[in-house]
């Protein structure tokens, strides 16, 4: 009795046991999914998969499940070019499963789907970036001052600007690590900025990223300088001007203060001819304008050359007076 009563007991263990795991298996997965990500993520993405229509989330991410076969299936891209904010998106390249032969192109047309299949497509996206220049102070400096600007992408890409005008840069472009792949944002560094015939930029300092920001400043490196117009021989004030020597070739002239002083600020740093463009003599000077600073121009004037024409006909005088004497006192000494 005893022995019928455990039998009984584990008869009914086994089945108790059993039945969950008899209808676990009956309903375990028959579908396979598949996901799809955009890299960089990109909502609004549109793909078909054997014909039926995906979208990707705000994520970037689409998900498709299909009933588990050994079947091929076409995954296609229906927007290999997509607006977005401030630019484009442009389809690159697949990465992950798939046919590698099938990488570049808009349909994997033999992909098998496995219990959890994850497919990258891959875009490299431009933005419009607008920008401008400010002297240290950040005080605007006007557009049409600037020739040209260059800049250097850290994928070693250069590329020289003329003048002010909004430009499209590439944002993040696809890179490969380990088989997957990831969205890089493109840093550009400022190489040189022209004003004047000279770069007002140290290269390399100043930096832009346009998956960031849609509009920078840059800051250029603009001088002061004060010409201070001196009598070369007494040290008086002249009221005069001058004539400077641009980098770039230019030559303005520029005329004086009362106090014999011509003020100029904003100049790009870099290397000038000076001189005094008045009356008088001078020579020109050239000054290297690495900061701001005092410059002195001594100019020979008319009183100046009638001063040492006087002291040079009295020192002759006086020598020949000399002379004579000498010449007496010898024949007196003669006789």
């Amino acid at each position: 009795m005893m022995v019928r009563s455990i039998g009984a007991i584990m008869l009914a263990t086994v089945l108790m046991v059993g039945f969950p795991s008899t209808v676990l298996a009956d309903r375990s997965p028959s579908w396979n999914i598949l996901e799809v990500v955009t890299v960089p993520p990109l909502p609004s993405a549109k793909f078909t998969l054997d014909g039926k229509p995906l979208t990707t989330d705000e994520k970037g991410v689409a998900r498709a499940t299909v009933r588990r076969s050994r079947e091929k299936h076409q995954l296609r891209l229906l927007t290999p070019h997509l607006d977005i904010p401030d630019g484009s998106a442009d389809f690159v390249r697949w990465a992950g499963r798939g046919n590698t032969d099938q990488a570049f192109t808009p349909s994997l047309d033999s992909l098998v789907i496995g219990r959890k299949t994850r497919i990258q497509a891959t875009f490299q996206t431009i933005r419009t970036v607008r920008y401008g220049f400010v002297d240290q102070a950040r005080r605007p400096v006007a557009p049409d001052r600037i020739t040209s600007l260059t800049i250097r992408s850290d994928s070693g890409q250069h590329l020289t600007l003329e003048g002010v005008r909004p430009v499209r840069l590439t944002a993040v472009r696809p890179v490969l690590e380990a088989g997957s792949a990831v969205g890089k944002e493109v840093t550009y560094y400022v190489q040189s900025v022209v004003i004047d015939g000279t770069n007002v930029v140290n290269a390399g300092e100043q930096r832009l990223v346009p998956n960031r920001t849609a509009d920078t400043r840059f800051v250029v490196l603009l001088r002061s300088v004060r010409f201070q117009i001196r009598d070369w021989l007494f040290g008086h004030r002249v009221v005069t001007g001058i004539e400077l020597t641009y980098p770039d070739g230019r030559a303005g002239r520029f005329t004086s203060g009362l106090d014999g002083d011509v003020s100029m600020e904003n100049l790009a740093r870099g290397i000038y001819q000076v001189k005094t463009s008045g009356p008088g003599y001078s020579q020109a000077q050239e000054i290297a304008l690495s900061r701001s600073q005092y410059v002195e121009l001594r100019v020979m004037t008319y009183v100046d050359m009638a001063t040492l024409a006087v002291a040079t006909l009295t020192t002759l005088s006086v020598l020949v007076l000399v002379g004579r004497r000498r010449l007496r006192k010898r024949s007196g000494a003669a006789a």
